[in-house]
């Protein structure tokens, strides 16, 4: 499995992260770290780290990040972790999952910040409108490359519009599997959790209507527009 870590800088919360997934996977052989950040720091990053691969980013973006991730990365699963966030041990029954089933993807429970459990359940009627914590998923390289890219026009929710494709794709979704325990704590206190995704919004209409027609579609505008304005009065 690739563990995919977006970055900007190298500093402590970044080894405590590192180390985590060193605990958690202590056998080499069944993790690969990929570590994904701006040039000038690469050089440090690849002194710091000498068992990760360094990846310079193309632009500078997370979802650009996650997809040069994903590009130099080796593994047959993918996961994404961000530099402030923890790997945790129960990690090891999603290894086991992935080497007994193969599954399309696996989706898992988190701690998100302070606030306890985060349940990550896959259900593709309820990922049209709220999205899971990307923390708690491992996606197969089929996955991601049946549904990705990730989306760089959208700034916090192209992981969002990945689970819906995933979810909704009835050769992949058969194959997805959930697991109660949660495998990471999501630090909370990232790009996602203080940023409005302004071309998400206007989107998710059409993305709704895409999968349950265009009545549903008309019956999301008006949530659209309410979001919008409490945007724009914010």
């Amino acid at each position: 499995m690739s563990i995919i870590i977006p970055t900007l800088d190298v500093d402590v919360e970044l080894r405590r992260c590192v180390d985590s997934v060193c605990l958690a996977i202590p056998d080499s052989e069944m993790r690969e770290i990929v570590l994904v950040l701006p040039s000038s720091k690469a050089a440090d990053a690849a002194e710091r780290f000498p068992d990760a691969r360094v990846v310079a980013e193309s632009r500078p973006s997370v979802y650009s990040a996650m997809n040069d991730g994903v590009a130099a990365s080796t593994g047959r699963y993918l996961y994404f972790l961000g530099k402030d966030d923890i790997l945790l041990p129960a990690v090891h029954r999603v290894l086991s999952l992935l080497a007994a089933e193969s599954p399309s993807a696996v989706f898992s429970d988190v701690y998100w910040g302070s606030k306890g459990r985060h349940r990550a359940r896959p259900c593709r009627f309820q990922i049209l409108v709220f999205n899971v914590c990307h923390q708690g998923i491992v996606y197969s390289r089929e996955a991601i490359t049946t549904h990705g890219p990730f989306m760089r026009r959208f700034r916090t929710h192209a992981d969002h519009l990945l689970n819906i494709r995933l979810l909704w794709d009835p050769n992949l979704r058969r194959r997805v599997r959930y697991l109660a325990v949660p495998i990471a704590w999501y630090a909370a206190t990232g790009l996602s959790s203080r940023t409005f995704d302004v071309n998400f919004v206007r989107a998710q209409p059409a993305i709704i209507g895409r999968y349950l027609g265009p009545i549903a579609a008309a019956l999301w505008q008006p949530f659209k527009w309410f979001r919008l304005r409490w945007h724009r009065s914010s």
